[in-house]
């Protein structure tokens, strides 16, 4: 086989592995640190018997803490790759209630979740303000990081995390 074709081939491969890693117009992939996401899952109520969503849930860190946590955790990714990476993480560490799903996360209804977590540019959190405030049950708490919802009122602001309740 002609060396150039399979330097080509690898090229391309990995391009195409690049751009699904870093896929998506809502958010570029910006990892939380680990220190600050259980701190915030534990003042939203993240814990055993709660169903728990991460929108834009990028290489599944937080969904896993959340899961580490005992909910019932669920990540929406619109890279694949990033999902795959974020299921292998789960399958590795033997994490059980972590699950992960491609998909577009304005497609989905949140109507049974208790906490949903959101680091996304502020277009996507404009547009995910109207839904969920649409869709969240009573009681249910919503967290953004960096870029807030503007209409809702936060119980609590800790450095970038705003926590509100529907």
């Amino acid at each position: 086989m002609d060396i150039s074709l399979i330097i080509s081939g690898g090229i391309l491969l990995g391009c195409a592995i690049g751009l699904s890693w870093f896929a998506g117009s809502d958010a570029p992939y910006v990892p939380t640190k680990i220190d600050n996401i259980r701190r915030i899952l534990k003042l939203g109520g993240v814990k055993k018997g709660k169903k728990f969503y991460e929108l834009g849930s990028g290489d599944g860190r937080v969904v896993i803490q959340a899961a580490k946590l005992k909910a019932d955790s669920v990540g929406i990714e619109q890279s694949w790759i990033r999902v795959f990476y974020s299921r292998y993480t789960a399958a590795k560490n033997k994490i059980n209630n972590a699950k992960f799903a491609h998909g577009n996360i304005f497609a989905k209804n949140y109507d049974n979740a208790d906490v949903v977590y959101i680091y996304l540019l502020t277009q996507a959190v404009k547009r995910l303000e109207i839904k969920l405030k649409k869709e969240l049950k009573k009681g249910a708490i919503a967290i953004t990081q960096t870029y807030h919802f503007q209409y809702w009122k936060p119980f609590k602001k800790i450095d970038n995390f705003w926590l509100y309740r529907r």
